[in-house]
């Protein structure tokens, strides 16, 4: 929380005493001459977010990467490592800000998830790394903060693609249908005061029903052990389900530390997955895996 504190007061220019800041609707001058901040107002291309990326969730717009050597398919042990790579990167547009405490922004993010197998070929007798899958976002956002609050009113596009490597090696030359490629409106409501943050969402698909089943839901936790020291305790859990997937439920949990004193900090997580496989067209299949993980923002 202390760290979203010091957004506020960046963003608004609130750098006086604390009893200014709870002062909406005024004009903070600096040796009574210099203009710091009015309202209401707006800002082009801003710095930060109101509304922060999920960390858990394996379909956010960040930058990631983990190491799964424990990963089961449909009950069956992967012989090898799974490594699935993120990259994604969100940026706000415009910025209104009605008061100190009051604020939106119109907002997009890119993503891609890319997930890399390593394992031992018995015929050629070395190790081998291949592309298996790659999915693609888009996203459009509407966002807004009122004090410990905030909501994300949500459209994006996600398809997925098989990788060349897998297809060859599992000599696919055939038409897979692929319910994976689809987009959807959703809308998330967030909570967050000491180090704890709360969500809960639903979305609905804009796909015609036997195309792809229309709802979707999503809620979790995270925390964040609010201290000025370098590292602190992080982790959460974060619950996925599809009408697609029959209300299975994905379910990503995580622990470990983040490191920094910035806004991009790193987070190093133990992590575990279990559920219907969160990206690839085999989204269908049971998927368990153990890993570790490492995430940041870039921007």
């Amino acid at each position: 929380m202390r760290y979203l504190f010091l957004f506020i007061l960046i963003f608004t220019g609130l750098s006086t005493a604390r009893a200014q800041q709870d002062m909406p609707d005024t004009v903070v001058i600096r040796h009574s001459t210099t203009l710091q901040a009015t309202y209401p107002r707006r800002e082009f291309l801003p710095k930060g977010h109101l509304f922060m990326p999920i960390l858990l969730d394996p379909i956010e717009a960040q930058t990631g990467v983990s190491v799964l050597p424990a990963y089961w398919m449909d009950g069956r042990k992967y012989d090898g490592t799974i490594v699935p790579f993120s990259f994604g990167l969100r940026k706000p547009i415009f910025r209104w800000y009605k008061s100190a405490e009051r604020s939106s922004e119109l907002s997009f993010d890119v993503a891609s998830f890319t997930q890399f197998e390593v394992y031992h070929d018995a015929q050629l007798n070395k190790q081998k790394r291949q592309l298996m899958n790659t999915d693609y976002r888009l996203s459009f956002l509407y966002n807004i903060r009122v004090r410990h609050h905030s909501w994300r009113i949500r459209l994006y596009h996600l398809s997925s693609h098989l990788g060349d490597d897998y297809l060859f090696r599992n000599q696919i030359n055939y038409y897979l249908p692929n319910p994976v490629n689809y987009e959807v409106v959703d809308v998330t409501y967030n909570h967050e005061k000491n180090g704890l943050r709360k969500y809960v969402g639903v979305g609905i698909g804009l796909r015609k029903p036997e195309e792809r089943k229309r709802l979707s839901a999503q809620a979790g936790f995270f925390y964040r052990k609010p201290s000025p020291a370098f590292a602190r305790l992080a982790g959460g859990i974060d619950l996925k389900l599809w009408q697609q997937t029959d209300f299975r439920p994905g379910v990503k949990a995580g622990i470990g530390l983040e490191l920094g004193r910035t806004a991009n900090n790193l987070t190093f997580l133990l992590e575990t997955y279990t559920g219907f496989r969160p990206y690839s067209v085999y989204e269908s299949q049971k998927t368990r895996w153990i890993g570790i993980g490492v995430y940041f923002n870039p921007i």
